[in-house]
């Protein structure tokens, strides 16, 4: 903590770029791997012809310059060259792996909660301001979050399928049963951990800052908020009437009358 909270404002730029073009780094390397990642299970060539005898729409068959016979073969270099080319990648890379994401989920489990400890032990600590009163440690979670993000979509079969997340929106089925399903996936649910951690530490750090900013206890509010997320909001809010400090005021409005 020490020696980050004495780095110069060198350093900071020359880390916060080194951070910039890493991100960039990963997004064009796994971009071209989304629509593998996200492609649906191979249809058989009889399924395919079944459909189409039915709808009466051209099937891909239709268009395929291969003579049908040679589809299945064709069919078959084309889904073994792209896992190929995808494994080779990955290995070239070795980062964007199924263990590292394990490790990242630890990382994106237990680094947020040495954050939290100073916003709750240490509140108003000239250390924890130094810490806490920027975004660097929200950005090194957020960037945690898309690493893991990332290499699952570089991964052949690494995400929960698109129909399986559609369904999670469907008001006419069970959305709740769509997503009990879907956590069946290592990868959604790390993806969705470490999404729902960066924004408690989001949510509690602004509590924190409405507490320095208004002169309100905040420590109670953001355990809550680390433990359970929304109720530590509403147990902040609940505090601010109690101590006769009101409600947070319309934030935009304010800015309005800076402005003018």
């Amino acid at each position: 903590c020490y020696a980050y909270v004495h780095c110069n404002e060198t350093n900071t730029f020359n880390t916060a770029m080194k951070i910039s073009t890493l991100l960039l780094s990963v997004c064009v390397w796994a971009l071209p791997h989304a629509t593998l990642a996200f492609a649906p299970v191979t249809t058989p060539r009889s399924k395919i012809l079944e459909r189409n005898t039915h709808t009466n729409q051209p099937s891909a068959l239709s268009i395929c310059p291969l003579p049908l016979g040679d589809f299945d073969t064709a069919n078959n270099l084309i889904t073994n060259s792209a896992a190929l080319s995808s494994s080779i990648d990955l290995s070239s890379a070795g980062i964007l792996t199924t263990e590292n994401i394990k490790q990242a989920f630890s990382v994106a489990t237990f680094f947020p909660q040495i954050w939290w400890l100073f916003l709750i032990v240490l509140p108003k600590s000239g250390i924890t301001k130094k810490l806490m009163g920027g975004y660097e440690i929200l950005t090194i979670t957020s960037l945690v979050h898309f690493f893991i993000v990332a290499a699952s979509i570089a991964q052949p079969d690494g995400t929960a399928p698109m129909a399986e997340f559609a369904d999670v929106f469907d008001p006419a089925g069970d959305p709740q049963k769509a997503m009990v399903g879907m956590m069946q996936y290592p990868n959604f649910v790390s993806e969705e951990w470490s999404h729902v951690l960066t924004w408690d530490l989001f949510v509690g750090r602004w509590i924190w800052l409405d507490g320095l900013k208004r002169g309100i206890f905040t420590s109670h509010s953001v355990l809550l908020c680390n433990l359970i997320g929304p109720p530590g909001l509403l147990l902040h809010w609940a505090t601010c009437l109690v101590t006769g400090k009101g409600l947070p005021g319309n934030e935009a409005e304010a800015i309005d009358e800076l402005d003018a």
